[in-house]
């Protein structure tokens, strides 16, 4: 069993490489990702750890193969969510973050999504908590893109500010996806 499938692409594997040494030599180093290059690397990933394909092999192949593929997919998970990559990315590079004792210091995304949380305990229709969802999507997106810049330039502090709204944002994402009418 090769320990690199040749079909799964360096950024899917430079998440689990990177947790062992920073810079792998031509591998991307960056937070931004593709959603369907993951997906796509996911499922050949999958594909070659199935366990069908290792029946034949030793007890211990077996249990590597499942080992490995356990690990596929807690990366895969990392990487499809905004919130759990930039975690990553901050651990990655020595910053603690989003930890039980941290105060949350963005009092100004506290209030915006307090405002939010009471438009959506107000709303009863569908309509009006999809047209919350979209607005609040478009503000995670832009997150996303400045989280993008400043790791980049490896700014911890505002890096640290932007995941806390992300935070934020997602979890009330969350309550707007689970949402019903009363």
């Amino acid at each position: 069993m090769s320990r690199r499938p040749a079909a799964a692409s360096s950024s899917f594997w430079a998440v689990q490489l990177r947790a062992r040494r920073r810079k792998i030599p031509g591998l991307s180093s960056t937070y931004e990702v593709k959603p369907q290059e993951v997906d796509s690397s996911y499922k050949d990933l999958q594909r070659l750890l199935h366990p069908d394909r290792h029946v034949a092999g030793t007890e211990e192949q077996r249990e590597l193969a499942d080992s490995h593929s356990a690990h596929v997919n807690e990366a895969a998970a990392v990487l499809r969510s905004p919130l759990r990559r930039a975690q990553y990315w901050m651990e990655l590079n020595g910053q603690k973050i989003l930890l039980e004792e941290q105060r949350i210091e963005d009092m100004q995304t506290m209030m915006e999504v307090m405002e939010t949380s009471e438009e959506l305990d107000a709303a009863k229709t569908q309509s009006e908590v999809d047209g919350l969802r979209q607005r609040n999507r478009s503000k995670i997106e832009s997150v996303e893109s400045e989280l993008s810049e400043i790791f980049k330039h490896e700014d911890w502090m505002t890096a640290r500010h932007r995941v806390e709204r992300l935070q934020m944002l997602t979890r009330l994402q969350e309550r707007m996806d689970d949402w019903r009418p009363k």
